[in-house]
């Protein structure tokens, strides 16, 4: 089984520094060409790796071509 992160930076210009919220954020998917890829040896690995990348701002997501 493989497990890789695929991260990317958001591509929003709404303020972040808000309260509430009157209307959902719009999520757009992004293009291909902004995806990164990082294939990790374990999930706790993933795990670390994708909560130090989401502290940097990045939108991240945890593949795995199998059962977990």
């Amino acid at each position: 089984m493989n497990i890789w992160i695929e991260y990317w930076r958001p591509k929003t210009t709404e303020n972040k520094n808000y309260h509430a919220q009157s209307q959902p954020i719009k999520w757009e998917k992004p293009d291909k060409k902004d995806i990164r890829k990082r294939f990790c040896q374990s999930k706790e690995q993933a795990y670390q790796i994708s909560m130090s990348l989401q502290e940097q701002g990045y939108h991240v997501s945890v593949k795995t071509d199998g059962i977990l």
